[in-house]
């Protein structure tokens, strides 16, 4: 196990012999249309989502169409493997999971049975001593493990409080397992710890947990709202675990598209040979990405962009 606390599972999915000269490396963006692609990364919440979280039906199409060419199709999120929505998990285009910000990746091509493939955890010493640092704070502190959210629940409750759109206030309780235990003890008693999130309520009570994380500098945060913190070891991210399932399957970075909205989706556009902003993404991810698409999240943006891709 390497400092960085990750740890590489065997899967039954047979990976490539072994990565080509340069996967992982970031191609040239101007890549041409109708470029050989092998791997589609998308992030769920404000990507391949619409805004109310539900999946457009013309993204659902797309995931037929890529299952017809044998183009994987991953999805890259904040969220728990299992908090992806059912329909997407499902699909036989849909093989692995990017999941807790790229803390975990799991193999989710034997449906009903996933597997752990990657595995890059802060683990529960520095979630207890973070706790410690943000007790008094009113945040709440969910514990992603195994695909759940945990939270204990005066902290669970805090949510209803606070000023957050109702499709996430929605989506925050139907995916959050409430434990009726204070957060040492839910900790102490889970297998580890992938990563952590903290709503805040307010911008004061946003920068005194900024500082609590910081204080540690084996931690960094992300987030993809502003209202969020989403907490990781310094070396977890998107683009960690885009990286090693290119090279863990042989696919090389230039036959990889990843679309994203959000800060926490800026290392995985960096990892892919084509990185994709929808329309409604933040500035600076706009900024960063190979290409924009011209339409938003509600409007199937991902959809658009790959049927145009393909040809």
């Amino acid at each position: 196990m390497s400092a960085a606390g990750e740890k590489d599972v065997a899967t039954g999915l047979q990976p490539g012999a072994g990565a080509p000269a340069g996967a992982g490396a970031k191609a040239g963006a101007g890549a041409p249309a109708g470029a050989d692609v092998r791997i589609v990364f998308a992030d769920m919440d404000d990507t391949f989502l619409a805004r109310d979280k539900s999946v457009p039906e013309r993204n659902l199409a797309l995931l037929d169409l890529l299952a017809e060419r044998s183009i994987a199709f991953v999805p890259c999120t904040g969220r728990s493997y299992r908090a992806v929505s059912e329909r997407v998990l499902a699909h036989p285009a849909t093989a692995y999971v990017v999941g807790s910000d790229g803390a975990a990746v799991t193999d989710v091509h034997r449906k009903g049975s996933p597997q752990t493939a990657r595995l890059s955890a802060l683990g529960k010493p520095r979630a207890l001593a973070l706790y410690e640092r943000v007790r008094e704070l009113p945040v709440t502190f969910d514990v992603f493990w195994g695909g759940h959210i945990y939270v204990s629940r005066e902290r669970y409750d805090l949510m209803r409080g606070f000023d957050v759109t109702e499709a996430d206030r929605a989506m925050y309780y139907r995916y959050r397992t409430p434990v009726d235990q204070d957060t040492p003890q839910l900790v102490e008693g889970l297998g580890g710890v992938e990563r952590l999130t903290l709503y805040t309520p307010t911008v004061d009570v946003r920068a005194q947990a900024i500082a609590a994380i910081e204080a540690d500098p084996t931690l960094h945060y992300t987030y993809s709202s502003p209202y969020n913190l989403e907490v990781m070891d310094a070396n977890t991210s998107k683009g960690a675990a885009v990286g090693w399932l290119l090279a863990h399957l042989g696919i090389p970075c230039e036959a990889s598209v990843g679309f994203g909205d959000s800060p926490n989706d800026l290392p995985m556009m960096e990892a892919v040979g084509r990185g994709v902003a929808v329309a409604n993404a933040y500035p600076e991810v706009r900024q960063a990405a190979s290409d924009t698409a011209p339409w938003t999240c509600d409007e199937a943006a991902v959809a658009r962009y790959m049927e145009r891709l393909l040809g």
